[in-house]
């Protein structure tokens, strides 16, 4: 029972990573896990046998959620982008008790430069947000994606492998610290739509056993993979490191992050265009997330 429900933690975590304004590294801490896999990722050689036991079932369910259900989520978010965000932003909600606990002392001057902290991590959250989708929308009518899509456009540029390389090392930051959103980051730099159509495809050749197709564009993705694996390694050490010794602070900052989510999930949200049957099935969502959360909460 406690694999099944590492499983599905993994598949939380894997289809948060593609959804853009949320994250993945967020969820991991409402559920519990988070300092459970950075502490197994940066043991991985000195602990090989336990940190894949600890490591296996949420990265299968990772890669399960990624795979099977992006082409599920990717229609939910497009068609259904209220109840969708409010779902996640409700199990984001589910782990604010337990953060407030590792995150304030009783001391009254501790609890007020914890507060600062926080304050000023929502703020520049938002700050951050507000560039990437200002960015984002005055990019939105090039016409690079209209010449080419997927593969065929990443690998249009003369150092496209080095350049996806790079961009693996800056997805693993995001999925590494929580709080940011990697599908917003990569949203920014213009590669979420081509990344996210080229997995597509991988998926798509693989349900045919089109083997040419799924060569084509796994190779288009390795370059990304490479860097998305070494940045993972990397990152991890400094985010652990910095819970080892500043624990305290470091989740005054998460919970900044939490109280930025819903700025950051909702910013382009077009409110006039809201039903109020849309708006109260979006409540009632992040309220069954937030149970869920706490259902899934935890150490393992």
């Amino acid at each position: 029972m406690e694999y099944i429900s590492e499983l599905l933690k993994g598949v939380i975590i894997g289809v948060a990573n593609i959804l853009p304004g949320i994250s993945g590294g967020m969820l991991a801490i409402t559920m519990g896990v988070y300092d459970k896999i950075i502490h197994a990722v940066t043991q991985l050689f000195k602990e090989p046998l336990k940190s894949l036991r600890i490591l296996l079932p949420y990265g299968v369910g990772a890669v399960a959620g990624i795979v099977f259900l992006s082409l599920a989520f990717e229609y939910l978010f497009h068609t259904y982008p209220l109840q969708t965000k409010m779902t996640f932003l409700g199990m984001i909600g589910g782990g604010l008790p337990s953060l407030f606990q590792k995150s304030f002392s009783k001391d009254r001057a501790d609890r007020r430069k914890g507060i600062l902290t926080a304050a000023l991590t929502c703020g520049a959250v938002i700050l951050i947000t507000f560039i990437a989708e200002t960015t984002i929308t005055s990019g939105s009518s090039g016409e690079g994606m209209n010449m080419a899509s997927g593969a065929a456009y990443l690998s249009s540029e003369k150092f496209w492998v080095f350049t996806l390389f790079l961009v693996g090392l800056v997805a693993a930051a995001t999925m590494v610290v929580p709080g940011v959103s990697g599908s917003m980051i990569m949203m920014m730099l213009g590669f979420y739509e081509p990344i996210l159509q080229t997995n597509n495809a991988c998926i798509r050749a693989l349900s045919t056993f089109d083997i040419q197709s799924l060569w084509y564009n796994g190779m288009v993705l390795a370059p990304y993979a490479a860097g998305l694996l070494i940045g993972v390694f990397l990152f991890a050490k400094v985010v652990e490191r910095l819970l080892t010794r500043h624990e305290r602070q470091m989740y005054q900052v998460i919970i900044g992050l939490v109280f930025s989510s819903p700025f950051v999930i909702f910013w382009d949200m077009p409110w006039e265009m809201v039903k109020l049957y849309e708006l109260m099935g979006g409540i009632a969502l992040a309220l069954l997330g937030y149970v869920a959360a706490e259902m899934l909460g935890g150490e393992g």
